[in-house]
């Protein structure tokens, strides 16, 4: 069959995009083996699917170069395409939109690359992949409202529903928004006057279904409340589904009136666990399988990664992105991965960058050791909890930096956000304890030196 003129357009069109980034991406080896390696392979509606060479491909564009690569191809074709990466052997469903659906259903703002198949349950996260799930039943609840730290897969669950959702109801209205995106949707509104914002209600309260990113940004912003709780007691007592994510459960918002809290609790509340190490390492090893390079990584090696990304899935993947691409690029097929190849490149790679800051070591691992060390969340160190035992650690991760370290009270002031005096009188009252109590400086000392 000949090619159509849109396909041989958007063809052209990938390869204008391609040297526009190379001049973005200042990695020749990462343009070669991931831009220039995009093939396209058809045109569907609005949404063009390009094909990447394996899985771990597929992770490293969608995380990181979806948004450049859509913007280089929309500025070539002059259109507003949709990009969905697939491997070659994948199977693709295109996405039905029916000719008599209004226009507000054709921009649902959902990444297509993000489904339940590429969501990884573990224990932490089960009731909340349980709670999307049920959404497909017979029997839902509404509104579910979804809490949980940065980089555990909120935003990912509620792409995954939303694809789900349209798949099984191609009529339905679907759409997904962040609160900075809705906030700003919003004050446009109001700057623009009369009869403005209650179009915006309008066409909210016709979403099916409306998945509500980071909501807890709404705090403070009583107008911006207002309005979205108006769409809120439209949409659910109308059967219309309401998902919402959070950093924490409704009842912990801050800054929120009463009834606002209730009402999202209403339905179901659910939270992501930070993960334990067990989750984390079974994550990992899922990881480095989906992404197909080959590469086998020994027990060590993957422990050594967990263990410096203990709690963040997104930076974990991250982490092993750098890792995978250092290897295809420098070793042979099926290379063995070591801690001492990770802490070769990786560690070095990462000291560069500490050092454009001005630092010469990454003050991360500093306090990553000794919060271990102490069993404190390193969350609570880099905070403003003022605890005793907090201050305590946090007092002794200051002195590391700065007399095993030397780096200077000015800079470890501005990492942890505080003055440098205010670090000189920590460091100070470290140096008093340690004059005083014997077995806390062998401890200390015994701790620096492991580091």
């Amino acid at each position: 069959m000949a090619e159509s003129i849109e396909s041989k357009l958007v063809s052209k069109a990938l390869e204008t995009a391609k040297k526009e980034l190379k001049l973005v991406v200042n990695n020749d080896a990462f343009w070669n083996e991931f831009i220039n390696t995009l093939e396209f392979e058809k045109l569907n509606n609005n949404e063009i699917v390009l094909n990447v060479k394996n899985l771990f491909a597929k992770q490293v564009l969608t995380n990181d170069f979806l948004k450049p690569i859509t913007n280089a191809i929309n500025n070539a074709t002059n259109g507003n395409f949709d990009i969905f990466f697939k491997v070659k052997e994948e199977s693709y469903t295109p996405t039905i939109k029916p000719t008599h659906l209004v226009e507000l259903t054709t921009n649902t703002n959902i990444n297509r690359n993000y489904t339940f198949n590429n969501f990884i349950v573990n224990e932490f996260n089960k009731s909340a992949y349980a709670a999307a799930q049920s959404i497909f039943k017979q029997a839902y609840w509404n509104p579910i409202f979804i809490s949980g730290g940065v980089g555990l897969g909120k935003t990912h669950l509620l792409f995954a529903i939303g694809n789900e959702y349209i798949k099984l109801h191609p009529e339905k209205n679907v759409r997904y928004i962040t609160t900075d995106e809705f906030i700003r949707e919003v004050y446009n509104a109001f700057s623009k006057g009369g009869s403005v914002i209650e179009e915006i209600k309008s066409k909210y309260q016709s979403y099916d279904l409306l998945l509500m990113d980071d909501i807890q940004f709404l705090a403070k912003k009583e107008k911006m409340s207002e309005i979205f709780f108006n769409i809120f007691n439209s949409n659910v007592p109308a059967g219309k589904i309401i998902v919402m994510t959070s950093d924490k459960p409704p009842v912990y918002l801050e800054n929120f009136e009463e009834r606002i809290k209730s009402r999202f609790s209403s339905g179901l509340t659910i939270k992501i666990s930070n993960p334990d190490l067990v989750a984390m390492t079974h994550i990992m090893e899922q990881k480095i399988q989906e992404a197909g390079e080959g590469f086998i990584f020994n027990r060590d090696a993957i422990q050594y990664i967990v263990h410096r990304n203990p709690r963040d899935i997104r930076q974990l993947e991250g982490y092993l992105h750098r890792i995978l691409f250092y290897a295809v690029n420098n070793l042979p097929p099926r290379a063995i991965i070591t801690p001492d190849i990770i802490q070769k490149y990786i560690e070095k790679e990462q000291d560069e960058n500490w050092k454009q800051k001005g630092y010469d070591i990454d003050p991360n691992l500093v306090i990553d050791q000794i919060s271990r060390a102490y069993n404190i969340n390193v969350d609570l160190i880099k905070s403003k909890v003022r605890t005793q035992e907090v201050t305590q650690v946090r007092n002794i991760c200051m002195h590391a930096l700065r007399y095993k370290f030397n780096m200077p009270f000015e800079q470890i002031g501005m990492f942890f956000g505080r003055h440098h005096t205010t670090v000189m009188e920590s460091v100070e009252k470290i140096e008093k304890l340690l004059k005083k109590d014997e077995s806390l400086h062998t401890y200390i000392t015994n701790l620096y030196k492991k580091m």
